[in-house]
């Protein structure tokens, strides 16, 4: 596991050295004029990878859910802020002033419900209420409101913000999981790529084999040592393998499409693959060991601990908890404490002649007889964490299967890769053996022809296997949350 996750961070150090020399691979080959050596022809994983980090529109996307999380515990934050108010009432009719009312004052919420307010009234007026009616040079007061009922425990500012919070955890775990699809799909383009590519050049050689045959065939029919039907036989196996050619360069090419949907540039320029760049080699791919069973306990734990599904899985549930506290909260009566102390406006020294006789308090009560819309709400939010509870065991389940199914997968396909290997070079024998056998007259065309398509058929399975091989180990890191480090 470790040899793997290294594997992914050489790519910043890969992509930061090769970042100059990839982008003028990019170009078209029209407004290239200089040599090329071999080593800057092959796109890397690392390339690829380090390129999709750090200018997909994806990615880019995905780094915008930290600042969205940010913004939401700030916007809860917020709720606590304390805030001035200020009211002004004034009537005036058959040239008398019936009421002039102005009140103003700061309030300020704190975490543990209990809210601190101060302010100053100052009205006058012939019809005044006489609950309004305040020294003339107006009264201050200062005191505090608190929940000891509903909202003693939790309230709706509260749970906003905890929830926030969540949330803020919750972007980084959806930012993990966009950017694990984003690497495999595009691990998984990158080695349909090479495949096709390699195919081509398979195709390729066995056109230029038949296309020698041919010759050599037509030379000896105009010698008179083969007859007219053995040159009709190397035409057709020319016809048939430019036909398999082209279709091999068709999905290469389409491939090479895909591929380069995965690679941007700065200012969102987006790049080409031309013919400059090509894939590296199937042979050169074969150096990842199948992952051990000691490992794959380990990636198991891993994954069940830190995989962005499971994770968003224990943030949901973390906010339903938030939800139940607050729904249980509706179940107490609200009694509400309202207390104030008042001061008369004395000038520049506010607390002269300041008396605790003087003061203002009330109290308000409610509470629904039946609380069936309360314990209603109770039960839904019990009935969603059960489900997301149950929802996250069958994910975990469906995480461990996936992974040991890609374990599996890479454990089987490793030995068929050698078994092919194995096959491919005994195929090569064989078909050199019958060459031999033809030049000395102990052979036919037919033969040699068979030979040949069998070993075409053995080398475009094994590069089938070593593909299928490589994306099944990017799977297992995909499975387990992990192909982003």
């Amino acid at each position: 596991i470790q040899m793997i996750k290294l594997k992914y961070q050489l790519r910043l150090l890969s992509g930061k050295i090769m970042i100059v020399t990839s982008v003028i691979l990019f170009m078209s080959i029209n407004s290239y004029s200089q040599p090329v050596s071999d080593s800057t022809r092959v796109l890397t994983v690392d390339q690829l990878l380090w390129f999709i980090d750090n200018y997909h529109p994806v990615v880019k996307q995905a780094e915008l859910f930290k600042p969205r999380g940010e913004s939401y515990l700030r916007k809860a934050r917020g709720g606590f802020d304390p805030y001035v108010f200020s009211n002004f009432n004034n009537k005036q009719f058959a040239n008398k002033e019936y009421f002039s009312m102005l009140s103003a004052g700061l309030k300020v919420p704190t975490w543990y419900g209990v809210e601190l307010k101060t302010g100053f009234d100052q009205n006058a007026g012939t019809f005044l209420n006489a609950e309004n009616t305040v020294p003339n040079n107006g009264l201050w007061y200062a005191g505090a409101s608190v929940s000891l009922g509903q909202g003693l425990l939790m309230d709706k500012r509260r749970a906003t913000l905890k929830k926030a919070k969540l949330y803020n955890e919750v972007a980084e775990a959806q930012q993990i999981r966009m950017i694990n699809d984003l690497y495999f799909e595009a691990l998984g383009t990158y080695w349909r790529w090479i495949s096709d590519w390699n195919q081509f050049q398979i195709f390729s050689e066995a056109v230029k084999l038949a296309e020698v045959r041919f010759q050599g065939v037509r030379q000896s029919y105009l010698q008179g040592a083969n007859p007219a039907i053995d040159t009709l036989e190397a035409t057709i196996q020319i016809q048939n393998r430019v036909m398999s050619r082209n279709q091999a360069q068709l999905d290469y090419i389409n491939t090479t499409l895909e591929l380069s949907n995965f690679l941007w540039f700065e200012n969102e320029v987006p790049l080409e693959i031309t013919e400059v760049l090509t894939p590296p080699s199937v042979e050169s791919l074969l150096q990842l060991e199948p992952v051990s069973e000691d490992s794959l306990h380990i990636l198991i734990e891993l994954a069940l601990e830190y995989h962005p599904d499971l994770q968003m899985y224990d943030y949901k549930l973390s906010a339903l908890e938030i939800e139940r506290k607050l729904k249980a909260e509706a179940l107490k009566p609200r009694v509400d404490i309202n207390y104030n102390f008042l001061q008369e406006n004395v000038g520049s020294n506010v607390l002269a002649g300041f008396s605790t006789e003087n003061y203002k308090w009330g109290v308000d009560f409610s509470f629904p007889i039946f609380i069936r819309k309360q314990r209603g709400d109770l039960q839904l939010t019990n009935f969603d964490i059960a489900e997301t509870s149950f929802g996250e065991q069958q994910k975990s389940l469906e995480i461990s299967n996936k992974i040991r199914s890609y374990y599996n997968e890479q454990l089987t396909l490793k030995s068929q890769v050698d078994l092919y290997s194995s096959a491919v070079e005994n195929y090569s024998r064989l078909l050199a053996g019958e060459r031999q056998k033809f030049f000395s007259g102990e052979s036919s065309l037919f033969l040699i022809n068979s030979r040949e398509v069998s070993l075409i058929t053995a080398q475009l399975k094994w590069i089938e296997l070593v593909t299928k091989y490589n994306k099944a180990q990017n799977g297992l890191m995909w499975a387990a949350g992990l192909l982003v480090n």
